[in-house]
């Protein structure tokens, strides 16, 4: 429970090109993520430049992953103990990510695989809810997909998966914190999410 936090960080990019491809994209889906929920432009990047940064173009990846680290430790740094709702917008896509990862038994899906098709259902949700147009939920999806990462599922019990989620350290008095876009680039928390609007996300998650 203690905070120890790093007077410096170091990331050798070049490191990357040792990964197996899955793992890259895995970690492509949290930078993405980044964009989505705080940085449009960032967002807009990751859209245009998808060739020169998936084969790790030196100075378009470092630049890329710089803004992305930038904004994550920014938001930690504004929120260092999560109690004043803002590092919580880092969980975009994790609160059904989480639940895929759980019901699965941890050995079906890579982190950013799962955050990946937990924001594909947060999207729908968002859009449900009328905080994000059809086209943003489109964009995202092709954006993701750019990357290699799953934006489907073969199947799922939604059951199973609601009660996942409702057991994440993201409820609150039994109240799913749920962390949407209102367009993007910019996130925002919701505690109000009816349930059907949850399974309806989540049956159009399945293929």
């Amino acid at each position: 429970g203690a905070f120890y936090q790093p007077c410096f960080v170091l990331s050798d990019v070049e490191t990357l090109v040792t990964l197996p491809r899955r793992e890259l994209a895995s970690g492509w889906a949290e930078a993405i993520k980044h964009g989505l929920i705080l940085d449009r432009e960032l967002f807009e990047k990751f859209e245009i430049d998808s060739e020169h940064i998936t084969s790790l173009n030196p100075d378009i990846a470092t630049d890329i992953i710089r803004r992305s680290v930038a904004i994550k430790a920014g938001v930690v740094s504004a929120d260092e103990k999560e109690t004043k709702g803002v590092r919580i917008l880092l969980n975009y896509g994790h609160t059904i990510g989480h639940a895929l990862e759980s019901t699965s038994g941890y050995s079906k899906f890579l982190h950013g695989e799962a955050v990946s098709v937990g924001m594909m259902g947060a999207a729908e949700i968002g859009c449900l809810v009328g905080s994000l147009t059809e086209q943003d939920v489109s964009r995202q999806r092709s954006a993701l997909i750019k990357y290699g990462l799953p934006v489907h599922l073969e199947s799922v019990d939604a059951d199973e998966m609601l009660r996942a989620m409702k057991s994440d350290k993201k409820t609150s008095g039994g109240a799913i914190r749920w962390v949407l876009l209102d367009g993007i680039g910019k996130a925002e928390t919701n505690h109000n999410v009816p349930e059907d609007y949850v399974r309806d996300a989540l049956s159009k998650l399945i293929y």
